[in-house]
């Protein structure tokens, strides 16, 4: 992030706020996968935990983080390939298009209540506590 940072510096963003927009991944409600496939709940949750243990780190130079998007939703299928998605319905919400949350919703939430630091450590000391 310290790296982001200094970029946007040096291109005059030198002492104004930094705000991380735009990042998230898709998953399809109901498509679960030990093996954490694209398009899965399971990889859905494992691209905003590691982004957001980066972007809300102590020590993070960012202001601010805006995670795309809430709600799945319809889509056109007339943009062509960048936007044009199966069954035409963008996957990247943290709830779906019927707003159920998916796997990600939580994820997410622990990390603005503070949980996903508790819930590493808690990781952490219970494989400290396993090489005893």
């Amino acid at each position: 992030m310290q790296q982001a940072a200094a970029w946007a510096g040096r291109l005059g963003g030198e002492g104004k706020a930094l705000i991380l927009s735009e990042f998230g991944a898709d998953g399809y409600y109901g498509f679960r996968s030990r093996e954490r496939v694209k398009g899965s709940e399971e990889r859905q949750c494992d691209i905003p935990d590691d982004n957001l243990r980066a972007y809300l780190d102590e020590d993070s130079p960012l202001a601010g983080v805006f995670i795309r998007q809430f709600g799945g939703c319809r889509v056109t299928e007339a943009t062509g390939w960048l936007l044009s998605r199966g069954c035409t319905r963008n996957s990247e919400g943290l709830a779906d298009g019927y707003r159920r949350p998916q796997l990600a919703y939580d994820t997410v939430r622990e990390h603005f209540r503070g949980g996903a630091e508790r819930k590493g450590n808690d990781m952490q000391n219970l494989h400290q506590a396993g090489n005893r």
